[in-house]
């Protein structure tokens, strides 16, 4: 075990706290006795200012010491993954470290490594690995990860890490309720938070050195460029996944329905041409980022910095393949594990392939926007506005030319409006009759695909109901031709098919 003078003193400062607020509690009963019994008037103001600072302090020190929340992730066992247990024990060899007695597959894009200490027994050591760095990384990018997280161990970083964890959170927690305090702010609040800064000052600096170290760990096991590359990659995959989840995976949830191969859809994203180019932008942005004073890891570009002004190693043979591969039934167990980091009405929802959901978000928001427009009309009353000359009721409200205005210049102020309106009425009414449907497309919108008279034959109609002597005719043969009813009216429901 690896300890520095600067983590003992990191620890002492922790250790203290709670012995600096005692102090002070005592102090301020000392305080308070002394003053009942030689001057009652000023013990009760006192007591009026004290008492609030009082329950803040004695607060800190209930809250040292509580067990940290459980991971929340798929945990596997070697029985249910040979292939990443073997590789994890075998990266533990080289390192010269023991194995983690147990994995957890966590939906962020993260790993790390912690021991669990027991009373006379050797710690439990476990390592939690991002199902998004399986989905993303390389073979060698993996063995990247995970020699950095089997390099802690070695370092002995890990002891650091839990003789703090928990004391560490509940300091934190503890100088942001100091903000809000009342009572004696004038002495306990620059107080404590000047004895926090110094902790959380050393404490960082020793965290950033344990993360400098287990870099070079992982260099040795996977070589310099993909060590590089997946220091690159990963501050970029948070960003990745929530607009994953957003534009994608959330397409059809107001219709009810979710992907059923979330990790397919997730690797097809990030394997879009275009895609790679806007991550390839969201990277220079981070590339710009420096360290904080507080900061627990160094900056990702100062990381990288340091690997490539240090001699170069070679990667091992065989790392190009996807990191995906070295596990059994990979696209369930990495389904698996991402849907433990999403709440629980996605398990309420319908599973379907990812066109099906394009489809049926598209549509479900198709028929939105057409009730939208037609209120309680059919699409059969919508055209008969427009025979009449009246289809001022289509346009947005807000849009009506006022009162007295001449039909050529009415017809010419609506007609775009009513265009765009109308257009959003026909789409879901050929979308219901199964004539237009929408495809993903993981480089933007979902793709609509017109069928049957084809999309000129629509725009010719649409353009010739909304010019300044209208002609629904075409409209209506070519609704007649696709077996749209002139009595349609959308429906909120959305039934996949």
């Amino acid at each position: 075990m690896k300890t520095s003078p600067r983590a003992l003193f990191a620890v002492l400062l922790l250790a203290g706290f709670p012995l600096l607020v005692l102090v002070i509690v005592v102090g301020i009963v000392g305080v308070e006795v002394y003053a009942l019994f030689h001057s009652p008037n000023w013990a009760l103001s006192f007591g009026i200012i004290a008492v609030p600072s009082f329950g803040v302090l004695l607060k800190t020190v209930s809250v040292f010491g509580r067990t940290p929340r459980a991971v929340h992730g798929l945990g596997v066992t070697p029985e249910e993954q040979p292939g990443l247990w073997g590789l994890v024990r075998e990266l533990a060899d080289e390192v010269g470290t023991r194995a983690p007695d147990e994995i957890i597959l966590i939906p962020e894009a993260n790993a790390g490594v912690q021991d669990k200490t027991r009373l006379l027994r050797r710690p439990h050591r476990q390592l939690v690995l991002g199902a998004q760095l399986l989905i993303a990384f390389r073979l060698d990018q993996l063995r990247a990860v995970l020699g950095h997280e089997l390099a802690h161990y070695d370092n002995g970083d890990t002891w650091f890490a839990t003789a703090t964890y928990r004391e560490h959170r509940s300091l934190g927690r503890t100088v942001a309720d100091l903000d809000h305090a009342q009572g004696l702010d004038w002495f306990v609040r620059p107080l404590l938070q000047s004895y926090a800064k110094l902790y959380f000052t050393v404490s960082a600096r020793v965290r950033r050195d344990a993360e400098f170290a287990a870099d070079l760990g992982s260099v040795r096991l996977a070589g310099t460029s993909a060590a590089v590359s997946a220091l690159r990659n990963v501050e970029t995959l948070d960003t990745a996944w929530d607009f994953f989840l957003d534009r994608y995976a959330t397409a059809g949830w107001a219709a009810g329905f979710f992907p059923g191969r979330l990790a397919e859809g997730y690797r097809a994203l990030l394997a879009d041409d275009s895609r790679k180019g806007e991550i390839a932008e969201v990277q220079k942005s981070f590339a710009k980022r420096k360290t904080q004073r507080f900061d627990n890891h160094p900056a990702m570009p100062e990381r990288i910095a340091a690997l490539e002004s240090a001699p170069v190693v070679p990667p091992p043979p065989g790392g190009e393949r996807p990191a995906s591969e070295i596990l059994c039934d990979a696209e369930k167990t990495l389904d698996a594990a991402l849907l433990t980091g999403l709440i629980d009405e996605t398990l309420t929802k319908e599973r379907t392939d990812w066109d099906t959901l394009a489809d049926l978000g598209a549509r479900h928001s198709a028929r939105e926007a057409a009730l939208g427009v037609l209120g309680g009309r059919t699409l059969g009353d919508a055209l008969e506005m427009i025979d009449a000359g009246d289809p001022g009721p289509l346009a947005a409200p807000g849009t009506t030319p006022p009162a007295g205005t001449a039909p050529e210049v009415r017809r010419a102020l609506l007609g775009a409006a009513i265009r765009r309106r109308l257009s959003l009425v026909v789409t879901a009414a050929l979308a219901d009759a199964g004539v237009v449907r929408w495809r993903v497309s993981w480089s933007g919108p979902p793709e609509l695909v017109v069928g049957g008279p084809g999309q000129e034959a629509v725009s010719a109609a649409l353009d010739a109901a909304c010019v300044a002597d209208p002609d629904t005719a075409p409209l209506r043969a070519l609704l007649k031709e696709a077996d749209v009813p002139l009595d349609y009216r959308p429906s909120r429901n959305v039934v996949a098919g």
